[in-house]
């Protein structure tokens, strides 16, 4: 108990006026056991029927406020906080991602052992290799252009996207690969992800990596050890990757046209979720604190901002509305 109340002491010191005039910053996430979006840092709890719930993604579209996520077993996304539950034929399901074209609204995620996606609610299954028990795959994120579907995942061992349906396979070098975040920007396509080996002890050596076009481009480290990517965004000809590495601590990272800047820090957990630029303001979403607790956090320009609490936290996603 003593340590949690320092540590909410040590976080609510860290908290300063984030809101430029006319800005509004929605954030996503867990706090405790609900689902929960921040509206400039005030706590609004989604609607759930079962113990748990979590909010991972947001889209904004006119006056709409879409947030996807998982209640329970469910995929569901909430639209203006009223719950809408996802159709699933596994026995668990997750809604991973959210974008809005139009008056089409599209989420992708998995279903058992399936990477999908829904359309207005229609649930579509995407290819991927293999039936057996250990044949699996899921979709991490999807981005809209134009009439083109783009989603990033994993299937078994590789990271993929799927182009309208069609499963492209990105090169690697490391046993396995996944793809965590794409980004389209004009006729280019931006994925990040990991590439993991393995040393002759079966100790995991992850490379933070994108694919530019399907070009495989490592990012640098900041030491010997795992970098892990979570999000890629793209503006202008700068291309921004937010993640994390694991060095005794987890240190938050992100990287700019591939050089690598730390996040604040002074607790021995912190992860990186998403990342969103609005205007010079760079904002990335995560988690501050210990192993066993922490807060809902994001970073501005790489100072740590605490979002409103009581318990445990992790922030997922962010947009920006001016």
């Amino acid at each position: 108990m003593k340590k949690v109340l320092i540590l909410i002491a040590l976080l609510f010191t860290a908290s300063l006026s984030f809101t430029q005039q006319g800005q509004q910053i929605y954030i996503v996430g867990v706090h405790g056991n609900d689902a929960v979006y921040w509206l400039n840092n005030r706590r609004i709890v989604l609607p759930k029927t079962s113990e748990f719930a979590s909010a991972t993604a947001i889209a904004i579209s006119g006056s709409d406020v879409y947030i996807a996520g998982s209640d329970g077993r469910d995929a569901v996304y909430w639209l203006n906080g009223v719950r809408i539950v996802l159709p699933r034929t596994g026995e668990d399901a997750y809604a991973s991602s959210i974008a809005i074209s139009g008056s089409d609204v599209y989420i992708a995620g998995s279903d058992g052992r399936d990477a999908v996606y829904w359309l207005n609610g229609a649930r579509i299954v995407l290819p991927r290799t293999g039936e057996s028990a250990y044949a699996s795959a899921y979709a991490s994120s999807i981005a809209i252009s134009g009439s083109d579907v783009y989603i990033a995942g994993r299937d078994r061992s590789d990271a993929v996207y799927w182009l309208n349906g069609v499963r492209i396979v990105l090169p690697r070098t490391g046993e396995s690969a996944s793809a965590s975040s794409i980004a389209i920007f004009g006729s280019d396509v931006y994925i990040a992800g990991n590439d993991v080996g393995y040393d002759t002890e079966y100790r995991s050596d992850s490379d933070a990596v994108y694919w530019l076009n399907g070009r495989r481009i490592v990012l640098p480290k900041i030491n010997e050890y795992n970098s892990i990517v979570r999000a890629i965004t793209v503006s202008g000809s700068d291309v921004y990757i937010a993640g994390y590495c694991e060095f005794q601590v987890h240190n938050g990272i992100y990287w700019l046209n591939e050089k690598i800047y730390e996040l604040q820090s002074d607790f021995p957990v912190n992860s990186v979720n998403a990342i969103e630029i609005s205007g010079s303001n760079v904002y990335i979403v995560g988690f501050s604190g210990y192993y066993d607790y922490g807060a809902a956090v994001y970073w501005l320009n790489g100072r740590r901002i605490v979002l409103q609490s009581e318990t445990s936290g992790h922030a997922f996603d962010i947009v920006i509305m001016q």
